[in-house]
């Protein structure tokens, strides 16, 4: 990404839209199913934290144009298995690489850490919008992953997606207005399509045995043994003679 649309983006973040949808990622992380162990978290885009708080100095970083560190995705200054918790907010889809962040990723997180992803969904009002859009502003020139692949990408490092969630059911408005009273539709988009949801939240760990079992040799088995291998009885005439 360059200087500019690193600019452009963070003007987005700033606008309505922008701070609504930070807002409403700041709640999805927060209720998570799966608790975030560990120390050192990590959140790569967004002009704010979404992390969970913690009042402990130093454990929390935000690389960002504006953040804690100025770092790109695809290369981040951070030691190998030392994060615990990374969390890429639609740094994805605004990468020039995202396979090179995803093996970023796994290469600074320690065993069975956690890796949170929020999406935009392109089966979605969020993914409609960009297809009639001429996508030469953010959030629009970005490319929207289905989860479909963004999971087989997650395969292939030996992640093991243990949570997935959507929300955010409204279009995106830019008037507080319309955003305002286009609520109601939260509500009836989680009970009546929620797979159309504009943000998706998903969370993978990082395992360290290969998930992708060994294919052994498979026989069928039989309840009986075939005839050819059955051995005849010992019997007294075979072991002597007739008498």
């Amino acid at each position: 990404m360059n200087h500019s649309d690193s600019k452009d983006i963070e003007r987005w973040w700033q606008s309505p839209l922008g701070q609504q949808l930070l807002n409403l990622e700041r709640e999805m992380v927060s209720q998570l199913d799966e608790p975030m162990p560990g120390y050192f978290s990590i959140q790569l885009g967004g002009n704010a934290s979404c992390l969970p708080f913690s009042n402990r100095p130093g454990s929390q970083c935000l690389v960002a144009a504006d953040g804690d560190v100025q770092a790109e995705a695809e290369s981040l200054p951070f030691k190998s298995h030392s994060i615990d918790k990374l969390l890429l907010l639609h740094v994805l889809e605004r990468s020039r690489d995202p396979h090179q962040v995803l093996r970023e990723a796994e290469r600074v997180l320690a065993a069975d850490g956690k890796i949170i992803l929020c999406c935009f969904n392109p089966f979605s009002l969020w993914g409609l919008r960009r297809l009639f859009s001429w996508q030469d502003s953010p959030p629009w020139d970005g490319h929207f992953f289905s989860q479909t692949r963004i999971r087989d990408w997650l395969a292939l490092l030996n992640f093991e997606v243990t949570e997935q969630h959507k929300t955010l059911y409204r279009p995106p408005f830019r008037h507080p207005r319309w955003m305002q009273g286009s609520l109601f539709m939260e509500r009836w988009g989680r009970r009546l399509w929620p797979w159309l949801g504009g943000v998706s939240v998903m969370v993978a760990a990082k395992r360290t045995i290969p998930l992708t079992p060994v294919r052994e040799n498979w026989r069928k088995r039989r309840l009986f043994p075939t005839p050819g291998l059955v051995n005849k009885p010992l019997t007294r005439e075979h072991n002597h003679g007739p008498r």
